[in-house]
């Protein structure tokens, strides 16, 4: 059985928040750019019909992704003003090599050019998941043991941070 994750309250709101979002917002935009896309008639060569499908597949798979997420989340209380959680972005430094680290921990299809995408599974999302601003943390990884130092949490857009 998969180990339950660790939010706040509000951030378990904030979940909640973005998957009513998607489910009621987005779906009817998608539904609406599949509707249009289908007008055009030739389902063949319709680069439009296509584009849509690709985006009602992508956000279906975010949709079972958030589900998943609260059907392991376990509310717990906050030490600081802000912890880290899913749908975090947060900095680090790594304090073996003096240098500054950005970290995502979110899921596949979530991006952020600078940052690195960290799975709530994983060991690093594990170790940073529930931790707050100068809290420090070891993590093991295949790559060698990485004590981190937390700087910054910041909460994506889409959370409704």
């Amino acid at each position: 059985m998969p180990e339950p994750i660790p939010m706040t309250a509000e951030n378990l709101a904030r979940l909640r928040s973005e998957i009513e979002t998607l489910k009621t917002q987005e779906r009817a935009k998608i539904r609406a750019d599949l509707a249009h896309a289908r007008s055009f008639g030739d389902f063949n060569e319709n680069a439009e019909l296509d584009e849509a499908k690709r985006a009602h597949s992508a956000l279906e798979g975010r949709i079972r992704q958030l589900e998943a997420i609260l059907g392991r989340a376990q509310v717990v209380e906050s030490s600081c003003a802000s912890e880290i959680s899913v749908d975090t972005k947060v900095t680090a430094l790594d304090l073996q090599a003096n240098e500054e680290i950005h970290f995502i921990i979110g899921l596949n299809g979530l991006s952020d050019s600078d940052a690195i995408l960290v799975t709530p599974d994983s060991p690093m999302g594990r170790a940073l998941i529930g931790k707050c601003v100068n809290d420090t943390i070891e993590v093991e990884a295949p790559g060698g043991s990485h004590k981190l130092q937390i700087t910054a949490i910041t909460f994506s857009a889409g959370s409704g941070a």
